[in-house]
């Protein structure tokens, strides 16, 4: 007879939430045109490697092939027919952590914690790619700078990288959108968004920069970057002084701009 489980309650929420995981996973995965494993990885803040994992283990689950590449599929294939790791190894002459990085979970190895906090984090990516899409539809548009600002809200927190100057890398950064009635004293003439202010606060290094960047000056940046259809070489081009190093990524990533 069995071993009774001690806690077969939190067996069941692991699971519960593991296939939340892989079902965001895999939303996530199927809902690009041309899925990139390590910009999605990235995005979501976790390796390429585990994103990988994971597709595998959805597909597993669903019967289905979401990830695939030829290394997968041999691999797939060995493990049908049968072979073990150590033969799979063999035949292939790949390291055991590399075979293992191509086959599925086969137990919870995830905390609860671990498991909820990255689908959040896909979810966040889900609703970014929305934000910039509807941005997309609404460029051009009388409205469009309203689409933008919540486009940048969608971001908050996001890790964007300044385009550095010649050998020297770019800064990552960060930025917070302002809170409504905080007594910063900037005017903003369009539509607001209720719950957030009409400026943005750039961090690096943790530290809060001591001037934010007001909605209006990311209308110029945006009037600057459509004038020019999109094809601006550099921040200076923004005409934006010390904003622009911080705007041009972001327009990169909203889609304004092609570098």
């Amino acid at each position: 007879m069995g071993r009774k489980q001690k806690h077969p309650e939190h067996a069941a929420e692991s699971q519960r939430l593991m296939n939340s995981l892989l079902d965001e996973v895999v939303s996530l995965w199927t809902s690009e045109k041309e899925p990139e494993l390590k910009a999605i990885a990235e995005e979501i803040e976790i390796s390429p490697a585990k994103l990988r994992k994971l597709l595998i283990t959805a597909g597993e689950r669903d019967n289905n092939v979401y990830y695939d590449s030829p290394v997968a599929a041999q691999i797939g294939r060995l493990q049908r027919d049968g072979k073990t790791v150590k033969e799979i190894q063999e035949i292939l002459g790949l390291s055991y952590t590399s075979i293992q990085g191509y086959l599925p979970h086969t137990k919870l190895i995830y905390s609860l914690d671990t498991m909820s906090t990255e689908a959040e984090r896909i979810r966040l990516y889900r609703n970014r790619q929305k934000a910039v899409e509807e941005f997309q539809i609404h460029l051009g548009l009388p409205n469009q700078s309203l689409y933008l600002w919540r486009t940048i809200i969608a971001f908050e927190g996001f890790r964007f990288t300044t385009s550095g100057r010649g050998n020297r890398p770019g800064t990552k950064f960060t930025y917070e959108v302002s809170k409504p009635n905080t007594g910063s004293g900037r005017r903003y003439a369009g539509e607001k968004i209720d719950g957030y202010g009409n400026e943005l606060w750039i961090i690096k290094n943790g530290q809060r920069a001591e001037k934010s960047i007001s909605r209006s000056t990311v209308d110029l940046a945006l009037k600057n970057a459509l004038a020019q259809e999109g094809f601006v070489s550099g921040p200076k081009v923004l005409g934006i002084p010390g904003a622009g190093s911080y705007l041009y990524p972001m327009f990169i990533r909203f889609g304004v701009i092609t570098p």
